[in-house]
């Protein structure tokens, strides 16, 4: 059995979004994996897993 696809979950300590990358696409997005996709600051972790409806509250990247 499969949960699906991986996400990291975070949050940016300047603007407060709150946001999610998936792990499979770790190398497409490179440098930019973890950051904001708003201000491009270093987000910070919350939490990893499969896509449950907890993670709703987070932007996907």
């Amino acid at each position: 059995m499969t949960w699906g696809p991986m996400f990291l979950c975070y949050h940016c300590p300047d603007c407060g979004l709150k946001f999610k990358y998936e792990l499979g696409v770790l190398n497409a997005d490179g440098e930019l994996f973890g950051k904001c996709p708003v201000c491009k600051r270093k987000g910070v972790f919350d939490k990893e897993g499969p896509n449950v409806p907890e993670f709703d509250e987070y932007e996907d990247v």
